[in-house]
């Protein structure tokens, strides 16, 4: 098996997997950056979590860590740094899915995908209707793969190279893997956040 790098959590001081965690670092002008993936150059690590980004922020470790001294940032700020950083980078995940034809789009697309058991991942727009958010999350309950709300249905659309999309299949699992991954460093509450740590699943049916 092969072992993981670990990082410590900024805040609190927790191990964990370094694709678990957020780097934040210094950027020209001397403010806060975000990166996914880590980077190079001094850096610090912090656990997607409200409470984590909040006492990082309280206690402004970020500064002392970084040894330097820094704008002051609010919580909602950085929370909303990261969130754009994320919805950036899967949708050129997805762009790169799609080059590969590994990707559905479109509702009956994706519908047919989950009965042919090719998906591996739903995503349905935060601005679909509820009734196409219900029926596509209950059908992917149904047959054991993940499903996410991410991205409007413009920027969706955008990502794909074509019109606005209110969902789409991943069907390669590696790609949804990535995709699930980066979504992960969304702040969430602890709870939600221990819940995905502990079960990621993107296969379904092989």
């Amino acid at each position: 098996m092969v072992s993981q790098l670990l990082r410590s959590c900024v805040a609190c001081r927790t191990s964990r997997p370094k694709r678990d965690l957020v780097r934040v670092h210094l950027v020209p002008g001397g403010r806060l950056g975000v990166d996914l993936g880590g980077g190079a150059g001094r850096g610090v690590y912090v656990c997607p979590l409200h409470i984590c980004l909040e006492q990082a922020v309280k206690r402004d470790e970020f500064a002392r860590c970084l040894k330097v001294t820094l704008e002051p940032m609010t919580v909602q700020a950085l929370e909303g740094l990261i969130r754009e950083r994320v919805l950036r980078k899967v949708a050129a995940l997805l762009g790169l899915a799609r080059r590969a034809r590994k990707v559905a789009s479109g509702t009956e697309a994706v519908e047919s995908a989950v009965k042919r058991h090719t998906a591996r991942l739903i995503l349905s727009a935060v601005d679909a209707s509820a009734n196409s958010v219900s029926k596509l999350r209950t059908m992917a309950a149904e047959v054991g793969i993940a499903w996410r709300q991410a991205m409007g249905k413009e920027e969706l659309g955008a990502a794909l190279g074509g019109a606005p999309r209110a969902c789409v299949a991943v069907t390669d699992p590696c790609f949804a893997g990535a995709v699930m991954s980066v979504l992960e460093k969304i702040p969430v509450e602890m709870e939600t956040r221990e819940a995905a740590w502990s079960g990621r699943r993107f296969g379904g049916q092989g």
